[in-house]
């Protein structure tokens, strides 16, 4: 598999959204690279595979207690 991927098919091979990948992008969690011929005005953003592979091995490793979910969604606790 190649190193770099396609947004479509990095949402495919990560099972996150296009959507989402693009959020972890702009944040600077998932590297990617947007390739622009010359001449063109638009390019096709490519996700790094392995950066990728390591953002999701940090999620997997870290406990549910650690990551914190009820303030990452806003929620608070029930009193």
């Amino acid at each position: 598999m190649s190193r770099w991927l396609p947004l479509k098919k990095a949402s495919i091979y990560s099972g996150l959204s296009a959507r989402t990948l693009q959020n972890y992008i702009r944040k600077g969690l998932i590297k990617s690279s947007n390739v622009i011929a010359p001449g063109s005005s638009r390019g096709r953003r490519l996700i790094d595979r392995e950066s990728l592979d390591a953002f999701i091995e940090a999620g997997v490793n870290r406990s549910a207690t650690k990551l914190n979910m009820n303030s990452i969604r806003g929620d608070s606790p029930a009193a």
